[in-house]
């Protein structure tokens, strides 16, 4: 096995026509009787053998650490596992989710919040590949991480920018960072840096990574643009620049965070931020375990506590309660479309009030959009509304 080594040094003039366009679709097929949104239902983590067809990003609530699940078909990706006293919190999580094999074990970086778990992983599951930061480390946990994974046999790689991983033919696995030639030493800054996509869903998992390594991702080139963040470093004020933030566009942003935890995260400054881009935040320390599901074109929210949110509903307007579920259309750049407003059983007779119940969507992006084939469904999934030829202009266009 490969040891670490040193580093080498819409409103938009579509108002009217959005509306009309909508309530024609959405009354033609007869939708609007039940057409409610968005989806508030009971969280109960599903089983895996429902979830062909769909990504799940399980975001554990293990306290002051970091512990995501990726599930697509019957390939997992299990990237950190929390402090050393949670390894048995991970591995119950885990198989309570039915996992019983882990395909890629992704270490982002060496910190015993993020690997304190994996020797508790490493004896109950059978894994098949390692993606390590390789980062060199003193840490006697480090070092047993290691002789495990070499005991074990496990195939050990160390990540660097640009390496695609192939999982499946439909997801794409691209690290971010760290890159070969390393600006520093820090151990955060050199974080594995995951963007991962089906679809036109993209995550984007950044470990602990700073805002110096932000500020070199922003000189890649790479695609960063991602519906959903999982904000570094617990929130802290090192991470989540401005212009980070701006370019990552995200519409739901999680930050896994232990409750009164010492170090005061999330920062006042990071949630302002957050909330300044419109951006819906969900926390482990608030919402519990967190759970984002996507059919490749859009995703929903669903948390074990707390309180349910979306991006086009004012806060004081979000449905409240434990256990909430929220479907949101995926940001698709360069145009980000949204539901900028909405009447669900306007009075009277459904027959002659035509434009009494409506569904207005809003293109707040910088170029066109061409909504042809997309679809609205109702909560239940009953009926489903699709598209046919339409465009929705710009605010400038």
């Amino acid at each position: 096995m490969q040891r670490p080594r040193e580093p080498d040094h819409f409103r938009t003039a579509a108002p009217a026509c959005c509306a009309v366009l909508v309530i024609f679709c959405v009354l033609s097929a007869g939708c609007l009787e039940n057409f409610t949104l968005p989806d508030i239902t009971a969280f109960s983590f599903p089983a895996f053998s429902d979830s062909g067809g769909s990504l799940k990003a399980y975001f554990l609530d293990v306290g002051q650490g970091d512990s995501t699940l990726i599930v697509f078909g019957n390939r997992t990706i299990l990237i950190d596992a929390g402090e050393t006293d949670k390894g048995d919190l991970v591995v119950g999580k885990l198989q309570g989710l039915s996992v019983s094999r882990i395909d890629l074990l992704v270490a982002t970086h060496p910190h015993s919040d993020h690997i304190g778990g994996m020797e508790k992983v490493l004896d109950a599951f059978s894994v098949g590949q390692v993606l390590d930061s390789g980062m060199p480390h003193p840490s006697a946990l480090y070092a047993s991480f290691l002789d495990t994974i070499e005991a074990k046999h496990i195939r050990y790689s160390v990540a660097h920018q640009g390496q695609t991983i192939d999982l499946d033919p439909a997801l794409r696995i691209v690290v971010l960072s760290p890159p070969d030639k390393k600006t520093s030493d820090d151990l955060n800054d050199n974080s594995v840096v995951l963007r991962i996509s089906y679809g036109t869903v993209d995550m984007l998992l950044t470990g602990d990574a700073g805002k110096g390594t932000e500020e070199q991702l922003l000189k890649t080139g790479y695609a960063l643009d991602s519906e959903i963040l999982k904000v570094a470093h617990h929130g802290s004020t090192y991470s989540t620049g401005p212009a980070f933030l701006e370019r990552v566009h995200p519409g739901v942003a999680v930050i896994p965070v232990g409750v009164d935890n010492p170090y005061s995260h999330p920062a006042e400054a990071t949630l302002a931020a957050l909330q300044g881009a419109g951006v819906v935040v969900y926390r482990t320390d608030r919402d519990g375990d967190i759970l984002i599901t996507s059919d490749g074109i859009s995703y929903t929210v669903q948390t074990a506590r707390g309180r349910g949110g979306v991006p086009f509903i004012p806060a004081t307007q979000a449905p409240a309660g434990p256990g909430n579920s929220t479907t949101v259309a995926a940001n698709t750049s360069p145009y980000n479309i949204v539901i900028s407003a909405t009447q669900f059983n306007a009075p009277g007779d459904d027959r002659e009030n035509l434009n009494g119940e409506y569904v207005c969507f809003e293109n707040q992006g910088s170029a066109a959009a061409t909504l042809s084939g997309w679809t609205v469904r109702d909560r239940d999934g009953l009926h489903t509304c699709t598209f046919p030829t339409a465009t929705i202009g710009t605010k400038h266009s």
